[in-house]
């Protein structure tokens, strides 16, 4: 049985229920250079330098992390060791 397409409006409420995390995101992001910069006293290159460092060790991180967790295999499932271990 064939399911309808979804309308606009269910797409756009689906897409509305990430705002609010990355209203948080966005803000935390900009608070974090004011911080650094006019609180911290460091320099904006230094602040844009060390941004641009974790955000490129995540890059190269986040696909090794991917591939080991796709290949876990254990008696509570692929992600959920992750998921409990992890968060701790």
């Amino acid at each position: 049985m064939l399911t309808p397409p979804l309308s606009f409006a269910e797409k756009f409420n689906y897409a509305l229920g990430d705002t609010a995390s990355n209203f948080f995101f966005q803000f935390f992001g900009i608070f974090i250079i004011y911080y650094y910069t006019d609180v911290y006293g460091l320099s904006t290159s230094a602040v844009t330098t060390m941004l641009l460092t974790v955000k490129l060790w995540d890059w190269i991180t986040d696909p090794i992390m991917g591939i080991i967790a796709d290949r876990t295999n254990t008696r509570w499932g692929k992600f959920r060791p992750y998921l409990l271990w992890m968060s701790v």
